[in-house]
């Protein structure tokens, strides 16, 4: 573990710690590079499919299937 010296908002801290109401504040900034890594290394999902494999076709008209006859 590394000690070091950080200037936080307190306002933003005293929500996390409001949020997550098992933790302290403590906890919560520990947690904070964990979930910053975590949320960087999902991979979009998009990135999961080629150009032919794409989930959405390109001629696909969602418009068309909307309810109350708007286009």
């Amino acid at each position: 573990m590394v000690k070091i010296t950080i200037d936080l908002y307190k306002n933003l801290i005293e929500k996390a710690v409001k949020t997550y109401e098992n933790k302290t504040a403590n906890e919560i900034i520990s947690m904070s590079p964990a979930e910053f890594v975590e949320r960087h290394e999902q991979k979009d999902l998009y990135d999961l499919f080629d150009d032919e494999n794409q989930l959405i076709d390109d001629e696909y008209d969602y418009k068309k299937f909307r309810g109350n006859g708007i286009a």
